[in-house]
């Protein structure tokens, strides 16, 4: 089976060498059309000007190559020729070595995309595909093709480091293009959070959730929308990534695709995540609380959509999917085990470049050189020293075992008390969201790429540390089988998050919300496919 992952560091060495054969490519289109021009010139004066001689036009000619600093005049010609061969020489050399460069460019860029050694799924673009035993979600992919296409990413993008250079590019470009509606709300919780525990207004925050369309927005005079938009409509609850918010989840192309298909976004900004915002009360979580965003459904349904009948949908990116799943773990189990009609429910989820087993989907040879060493001291900064008074007046001792982490595991397993726990051993037992996997029975989609240079995919087709009672020796791929709806895709290339698709020529795709364009997302489209299909196919959980 062929393979040909880049590393890092190489995809460094990839990014510097297009772009000087890039430069070359230009270079060597400017001296043609200048040495055309030249030559225009001089044969329109050798048919005006009969009386100047070949030598002198020869001298004219060397002295116009010499303002542009290919030729230098004080050269005799004599040297010239003494050195005729050596410089031919090293043109020879200079040639070969741009020819090797550019063959090592098609062998690592263009041979993968060509690769058909895998049979199956994988050559459609999709490595792995695992469904749970319901047979409705045959009709989810019936409905949804393009889950089992898979993205075929653009020409030179089948790396995972170099599918970030454009990606994030854009990121920076769309940030404030979104003109979202903020509303802001109240999430409280306990100290501790033991069974049956109070809610203590030490730990009362402000959080912010940002709305689009506004919920009483017009588009009568949108000519890129054509669907109607009202309290009913389709809504879609986000969780962003680490650091991350509503204009960079990361990305907003998702958001951007989903109004184009009539679903409107609802971005939850949790704790600490609302720009030029601090805490307001030591309780903090990198991964998301599934105690707040219960609170923020109900909000939203009866306070913002005021009871309809609005189908509700449950997203998250990257560490926002940890939220997700946790969350779907414990109100389904609620919802079907107990009858607790109070807990949330959703017609449909997914969960978008997800590291499965939080507690060790940190660690530095699972959250990979050079993003864990990158992101740790940028999450300290962040949620530590910009809170560090209100933190430390709840718990010193924590705030200083933050601050010494060496990598992410070890930020998290320390900021466990502020996440409402003693230690990080009461904190994964309750909240890892791969403990419970089996009881979740909202349909959800989850997507992941092999050459997630961030989190391995191995965590996938790794047994559980977390609950080995209740799965034994079964990997997260065998529990996604014997799940009720289950649906994990595992794309060849995609990175962590872009998903670039678009075939070798047309990596760009129309923006709906502005009619300009943007990078196409194979894991944005397929989303909102699963979305539209499980509102048809479930549709009672609406």
């Amino acid at each position: 089976m062929m393979n040909y992952t880049l590393g890092f560091l190489e995809a460094l060495v990839f990014i510097g060498v297009w772009c000087y054969l890039c430069f070359r490519v230009v270079f060597w289109l400017i001296n043609t059309i200048l040495n055309l021009l030249i030559v225009v010139v001089f044969r329109s004066k050798t048919t005006t000007t009969t009386t100047t001689s070949v030598a002198e036009q020869k001298k004219e000619q060397a002295s116009l190559f010499s303002c542009i600093g290919w030729i230098n005049s004080s050269k005799n010609n004599n040297s010239k020729n003494s050195n005729k061969n050596s410089k031919n020489k090293n043109t020879n050399t200079n040639n070969n070595v741009q020819f090797t460069m550019l063959v090592w460019l098609i062998a690592y860029a263009v041979v993968p995309i060509l690769d058909t050694s895998k049979s199956g799924a994988g050559s459609a673009g999709l490595q792995d595909l695992f469904q749970g035993t319901d047979p409705r979600l045959e009709e989810i992919l019936r409905r949804a093709p393009i889950i089992k296409k898979g993205p075929s990413p653009p020409l030179f993008m089948t790396n995972g480091h170099v599918q970030f250079v454009p990606w994030l590019i854009q990121n920076e470009i769309h940030k404030g293009g979104i003109p979202f509606e903020r509303i802001d709300m109240n999430v409280t919780g306990c100290i501790y959070k033991l069974p049956n525990c109070t809610h203590s207004p030490l730990m009362t925050d402000t959080i912010s959730l940002d709305i689009f369309p506004s919920l009483d927005y017009d588009n009568n005079n949108d000519d890129n929308n054509n669907i109607k938009f009202n309290r009913s409509s389709p809504v879609i609850l986000l969780a962003p990534g680490l650091r991350c918010y509503s204009q960079d989840l990361p990305g907003n192309t998702f958001i951007r695709l989903a109004y184009s298909k009539g679903f409107r976004s609802i971005v939850v900004n949790r704790r600490g995540h609302t720009p030029n915002r601090k805490l307001k009360a030591p309780r903090w979580n990198l991964l998301g609380d599934f105690f707040d965003m219960d609170q923020v459904y109900w909000h939203v349904k009866t306070e913002l959509l005021q009871n309809n009948d609005a189908p509700m949908f449950l997203w998250g990116i990257s560490s926002g999917s940890a939220v997700v799943i946790a969350g779907l773990s414990e109100w389904d189990r609620r919802y079907e085990k107990e009858g607790d009609t109070t807990a949330p429910r959703f017609v449909a989820a997914a969960a978008v470049s997800p590291g499965y087993d939080t507690r060790r989907v940190f660690s530095p040879e699972r959250f990979r050189y050079p993003y864990n060493q990158i992101l740790n001291p940028l999450v300290k900064d962040h949620f530590v020293l910009q809170n560090e008074e209100l933190l430390r007046r709840f718990d010193s001792s924590a705030v200083d075992r933050m601050l010494a982490a060496s990598n992410l595991q070890e930020l998290v397993d320390a900021s466990a008390p502020f996440a409402g726990y003693h230690n990080a051993t009461s904190y994964y037992d309750r909240e890892n969201p791969v403990n419970d996997l089996l009881s979740i029975t909202t349909p959800t989609f989850v997507l992941n790429a092999a050459d997630d240079p961030c989190c391995r995919i191995g965590n996938l087709y790794e047994t559980s540390s977390s609950s080995p009672a209740t799965y034994g020796t079964m990997t997260y791929a065998d529990v996604t089988r014997a799940s009720k709806r289950g649906l994990v895709a595992v794309t060849r290339y995609g990175s962590h998050c872009p998903f670039l698709d678009g075939g070798l020529f047309s990596p760009l795709t129309r923006d709906p919300w502005n009619g300009g364009y943007m990078l196409n997302s194979w894991s944005d489209r397929a989303t909102i496919e699963f979305f539209e299909a499980a509102l048809y196919v479930y549709s009672e959980r609406r």
